[in-house]
């Protein structure tokens, strides 16, 4: 089974806005995660009720793509990859179109968990999308009240 996750949106941005929403703390905390800090070349992502936070490498190629490999975190998902892919919008007149992937998922990962991963990575995409159209916050992973 191949254990890799392929999204694609077209959103409501240019390059440079997509690229400084992805790798900041700023942005990542405005469609994803509340409780997250990124920088240059590191970056952790903590979650309500997770036992342990992410922590990724970051690499990045200004305007093009933001790559971040977790170095601890969850089960199955340490040594994977999940980047960002910039280009011309492909189904939209005008925008950012953005390629989505997360790789190297550890054997054994249950073909469900992967499902729910993939839908879970979905959901934030659209989350991304709403924001770079709206430039309202929607963090798909609120802050704890």
């Amino acid at each position: 089974m191949n254990r890799s996750i392929i999204l694609a949106t077209d959103v409501e941005a240019d390059r440079a806005r997509v690229f400084e929403v992805l790798s900041t703390t700023e942005g990542q905390r405005a469609f994803w995660t509340a409780d997250c800090d990124v920088s240059a070349d590191r970056a952790r992502f903590g979650f309500p009720q997770a036992p342990v936070d992410l922590i990724a490498d970051v690499s990045t190629e200004p305007g093009k793509l933001v790559r971040m490999r977790v170095t601890s975190g969850f089960p199955f998902w340490e040594d994977s990859t999940w980047e960002w892919e910039l280009g011309e919008a492909s189904r939209a007149a005008t925008g950012t179109s953005v390629l989505f992937r997360h790789y190297g998922f550890g054997e054994g990962y249950a073909e469900i968990d992967l499902g729910h991963t993939a839908q879970s990575w979905a959901l934030i995409l659209d989350r991304l999308a709403g924001y770079l159209a709206t430039g309202t916050p929607q963090p798909f992973f609120p802050a704890e009240a």
